[in-house]
């Protein structure tokens, strides 16, 4: 070899070795690596949060009769509760709807790898302000849990299948392996102003400061005591901090705007551990950011003030339509349904409507399986108003299923509430815990204008199988487009704006079931979402209830805002302290696997690493 090309070798192996060591440093840290901090300095943060640091032992390891923390009267107990939400939000590890590596049972495979490494277990902001300055000087991987009721990709159950399984981990906000965690759950309180003029003087009667691990339940038990209604979400256990940063859609939100609509102002852990009190005269780029931006990207929310409104009276409309199980005549009623929507939105109705095309052994009649139901909420009317505007509509209904093949079966019922707290007598808690993934899409009036036929095909291929259903939160139309945005404006997704239903197309399958969930995700992403994307060209999605595998998630998530929302990031966040999947800024890191769309999510056997 002459020396020119010895040179030549030389150099390129130089140049071969930087760039290892270049990818290695950018790369976050992991146990076992180099970089990861030493005991000494994880004692330390303990010390700092007075003792406050706590490691996760995996919940299900009772169910496990190899662990030596096995007890079958802790399992049993442990299983009862596993679908409790309740359960979930007062566990420092766990989600509902969930990645967990460690499940109550002994079929399962048990290990900590799904759980972060250490958990602060915040009480104020300062324990906050430790923790986040700790993942800011050291690398280590950081993400905030309020109640884990953290729905985009928090569902699968197990990294031990680790060739042919990957679950969510690495998309969640709430939850993730080799990370430190703070858990916001236990900085609680609600404060009600009713002599805040900033509330006043935008047309509210009240400013409530909520703590960011304020419980929907506990928000709205003060707002009934002080005679107030507040924009929440429509599940007594979803947490503050997540819902209003991703938007907050609420049952009241057609009257009133979104959560983030209603922001006062916010206090907020910054990336590098500064404690700010934002609004829109301080650090007004971070107040736009954090009201619609997504949770766990821009800062840890400590407080939100929002606008609050008088005690609200009206009428509860509850509906139920029955046919055929996936019959012509059930996609027909489901298709005049939807074009119905628009004026019964503009009627001032809100509400919440399911839609399955079979629903199999639970009705022993096939001639009544076709099931379309909801609940209406009419603000400030009678029960006779209520059944006045409502009736032209189930009129509709009738006069065109006269000439279906199969009939049509319609009950409604009407109950007046003297105030909206009673909506959530009507609203259990639902059941969590188990895999799964959810699909969306916000469609408006274009959407819901198309040819009726064209219309019936988009609904059918969103449902292939007929024994899922269709949720559509009818929450937007005008409350939401002509909502008075405090700040003139924020990060919410343009298209909620010109929205009237925000349809969700939730999907499960059987436990540790790889096959039949890469089936179902592949059909949700590629199929039945698609079908509603055909329609609605422009809108999108709503990132705290969609499908985190979303193609053009940009575009879905926050439209003509993302590209403000990148640079607010890497102003406010330069380094990456706050990483997440579909989360502004995620392009910038990538989890090294070779598991495909569903292995950049995953909890795969990688590390995370900047791509650039």
């Amino acid at each position: 070899m002459n020396i020119l090309h010895f040179r030549k070798a030389i150099y390129a192996m130089l140049i071969f070795r930087l760039g290892l060591a270049i990818a290695e440093s950018y790369c976050k840290p992991i146990p076992g690596s180099p970089d990861w901090p030493a005991q000494s300095e994880w004692q330390a943060l303990n010390e700092s949060i007075s003792g406050r640091l706590i490691a996760p032992v995996p919940p299900g390891a009772v169910c496990q009769p190899l662990s030596p923390l096995y007890n079958n009267d802790s399992c049993q107990v442990l299983y009862t509760q596993w679908t409790n939400s309740t359960f979930h939000a007062q566990d420092p590890f766990t989600s509902d709807y969930n990645d967990d590596t460690c499940l109550p049972s002994a079929l399962a495979p048990c290990s900590a790898a799904g759980y972060p490494a250490y958990v602060v277990n915040a009480t104020n902001a300062k324990h906050v302000q430790e923790g986040v300055r700790f993942a800011h000087r050291t690398g280590v991987r950081l993400i905030v849990k309020g109640t884990g009721h953290d729905w985009p990709g928090r569902f699968d159950p197990s990294t031990e299948l680790i060739a042919t399984y990957s679950s969510t981990d690495e998309v969640t906000r709430s939850a993730g392996r080799d990370a430190i965690s703070i858990y916001t759950h236990n900085i609680r309180g609600v404060e009600v102003n009713h002599e805040d003029e900033r509330a006043i003087n935008s047309g509210g009667a009240a400013s409530v400061k909520i703590a960011a691990g304020t419980q929907m339940a506990e928000l709205y038990a003060v707002a009934a005591e002080n005679n107030i209604t507040v924009v929440g979400g429509a599940d007594m256990n979803v947490g503050i901090g997540g819902w209003i940063t991703g938007a907050g859609h609420s049952p009241v939100s057609s009257k009133y705007g979104l959560g983030a609509d209603q922001v006062i102002e916010m206090e907020v852990v910054t990336a590098n551990g500064t404690l700010l009190t934002i609004n829109e005269t301080s650090y007004p780029g971070l107040y736009w950011a954090m009201r619609g931006g997504g949770g766990s990207t821009f800062g840890v929310l400590i407080s939100v003030t929002v606008r609050a409104f008088p005690r609200l009276s009206g009428a509860f409309y509850q509906f139920n339509y029955n046919t055929t199980a996936n019959s012509e005549t059930f996609w027909d009623l489901a298709t005049v349904f939807h074009l119905q929507l628009p004026n019964i939105s503009d009627s001032g109705a809100m509400g919440y409507y399911f839609l399955t095309a079979d629903t199999g052994d639970q009705e022993p009649d096939p001639a009544i399986r076709g099931k379309l139901f909801g609940v209406w909420i009419l603000p400030e009317k009678t029960a006779v108003e209520a059944n006045t505007t409502m009736a032209q509509f189930e009129e509709e209904v009738r006069q065109v299923a006269s000439s279906w093949a199969d009939p049509v079966h319609i009950d409604s019922s009407v109950i007046e509430f003297p105030d909206f707290s009673t909506f959530w007598q009507l609203n259990p808690p639902g059941t969590v815990g188990g895999p799964g993934r959810l699909g969306s899409r916000l469609l408006g009036r274009d959407a819901l204008s198309v040819e009726p036929e064209r219309l019936k095909q988009a609904l059918k291929n969103s449902t292939i199988i007929p024994q899922f259903s269709i949720l559509g939160h009818v929450v937007a139309g005008k409350g939401v487009q002509n909502a008075d945005i405090i700040g003139g404006n924020n990060s919410v997704l343009p298209a909620w704006r010109d929205a009237i239903t925000h349809v969700v197309l939730p999907r499960s399958w059987p436990f540790l079931n790889e096959t039949v969930k890469e089936e179902f995700t592949t059909l949700l992403r590629e199929v039945e979402v698609e079908a509603l994307r055909q329609i609605s060209p422009g809108s999108g999605a709503y990132i705290n209830e969609a499908d985190p595998t979303e193609p053009d998630w940009r575009e879905a998530f926050w439209g003509d805002n993302y590209p403000r929302l990148l640079e607010l990031k890497d102003y406010w966040d330069p380094t990456g302290v706050f990483w997440c999947v579909p989360c502004v800024g995620h392009g910038y890191w990538n989890v090294t696997s070779d598991f495909g769309i569903e292995g950049a999510i995953g909890q795969t056997p990688g590390r995370i690493c900047r791509t650039s």
